[in-house]
């Protein structure tokens, strides 16, 4: 095992899902009295960052469409098929250390698609969705303005499920 620092324990709130990157991956910490747990910190639907989320009960709930998985094991009380990778941890000296070996071995078998350079490469979606079809299109207006298609430039809207709503096409 390689053990390596990635917050300080004393930081971390009592049940907040806080961020940390080891090996170039996104982990989600979570503190519970005085135990830790390390997990992947994106969620498996859509690859929202589990750290934006909020703890409910036993379940940290992801904060873009509320994805639930258990804070203590990673596994989704709703489908117990869904689980975040749980990596092993420990608190030592005020430090929560994580076995960057595991870390590296998940980044292997699991390539992520986060360009962490790249504008909004944070947020890159993971899992399209029909339910979102103009999502690529409106982070290509982000990135570049309306350079690209003129002046007044076509308009969109994201986070509605477009299958829900009226067509007029």
């Amino acid at each position: 095992m390689n053990f390596k620092p990635i917050i300080r324990f004393s930081e971390l709130k009592d049940r907040v899902p806080t961020h940390a990157i080891c090996e170039n991956i996104d982990l989600v910490v979570i503190r519970d009295n005085n135990t830790v747990s390390v997990f992947y910190g994106r969620c498996l639907h859509r690859g929202a960052l589990l750290s934006d989320g909020h703890i409910e009960g036993n379940n940290l709930i992801c904060g873009l469409h509320n994805w639930d998985y258990r804070f203590d094991t990673g596994v989704s009380e709703y489908n117990n098929e869904e689980a975040l990778q749980k990596f092993t941890a420990k608190i030592e000296d005020d430090q929560v250390l994580i076995d960057a070996n595991e870390v590296k071995a998940f980044a292997q078998k699991h390539p992520q698609a986060f360009n962490l350079k790249q504008y909004l490469g944070k947020y890159s979606d993971t899992h399209p969705e029909d339910t979102e079809p103009y999502t690529a299109y409106i982070q290509e207006l982000s990135r570049n303005g309306l350079k690209n298609f003129g002046h007044h430039g076509p308009t969109a809207a994201m986070g509605v499920d477009r299958n829900k709503l009226p067509k007029w096409e």
